[in-house]
């Protein structure tokens, strides 16, 4: 069996909770409110990779202008003028979608992404994609025809959408993964929050997690309950045994009480716990 190699996305902690990454060659949902973060999201994770020697593809539809998202994410550390459009392409597909339908964006999808040997691409305004869609099986067979052109060109997509009823959607069964954007009042308070809903070919740290935007982008913050849920090294087994002083009660505990462990004697006053702990400690 061929091991799944990460693509990671570079969001501090993200990976983590990935652990490693998105598996690459994937197609996967990234779905949450307007504001929530998808389109910083998807440029972060462009950015990133082309940072590291990849080429992209931002695909947008029914988004805003791209002279206007620049200047937006252009405020944004990770930002690198430099890497457009050499390594990072920005194209508008809408007019495609509204005059050739989804065969045709499929079609443009496919010679952009070889014309610019892009292995990370990302198409922000699925909903165009399904509004434009004659039926859900057509739909659906869009999705499947895009996991087709990924495997192939071993390119990974990221689909950013709207919030959808995950549990209603056939799109979210046939993706590789699943992340969910939130933003959610506690009082006068908003905080944003991470959900991995799904993540096939391997495991992730299940739950939700809170994320920061800020000038530097976006930053997320594992729950530590689930990030230190396995030791980052396993403990040492001690098999030696200390006496306790008494050693009828030695003989019943197997030679003693565990070199390194914790004992609590239990047992009303007057029961003998402060003799027998003058015992262990003669």
């Amino acid at each position: 069996m061929q091991k799944l190699e990460r693509l990671p996305t570079g969001i501090p902690n993200l990976d983590d909770i990935l652990q490693g990454g998105v598996p690459r060659g994937g197609v996967f949902i990234v779905q949450g409110q307007p504001g929530a973060g998808k389109t910083i999201f998807g440029n972060q994770v462009c950015f990133h990779h082309v940072a590291g020697g990849g080429r992209a593809l931002y695909i947008t539809l029914l988004a805003e202008s791209h002279a206007r998202m620049l200047t937006h994410i252009g405020q944004l550390s990770f930002f690198d003028e430099g890497a457009i459009p050499g390594k990072l392409y920005y194209i508008s597909a809408f007019r495609t979608l509204e005059d050739e339908g989804l065969k045709g964006l499929l079609t443009l999808l496919r010679r952009e992404m070889r014309a610019h040997d892009a292995d990370l691409m990302v198409l922000d305004g699925l909903v165009a994609v399904e509004e434009s869609a004659g039926s859900a099986r057509e739909f659906k067979k869009f999705i499947h025809d895009l996991q087709s052109q990924a495997s192939m060109a071993d390119c990974t997509i990221f689909l950013l959408t709207g919030v959808a009823d995950y549990a209603a959607s056939p799109e979210h069964t046939m993706v590789d993964g699943v992340i969910e954007f939130q933003s959610r009042l506690y009082g006068r308070r908003a905080e944003r929050e991470l959900q991995i809903r799904k993540l096939r070919g391997g495991g992730f740290l299940r739950g939700q997690h809170s994320f920061h935007i800020s000038d530097a982008g976006i930053a997320v913050y594992p729950r530590l309950e689930a990030y230190l849920a396995r030791p980052s090294q396993p403990d040492e087994r001690l098999d030696t045994a200390i006496a306790s002083g008494i050693a009828v009660l030695d003989e019943m505990a197997g030679g003693g009480l565990p070199k390194g462990s914790a004992t609590i004697i239990v047992g009303p006053s007057g029961i003998g716990k402060t003799t027998l702990g003058l015992h262990f400690l003669g």
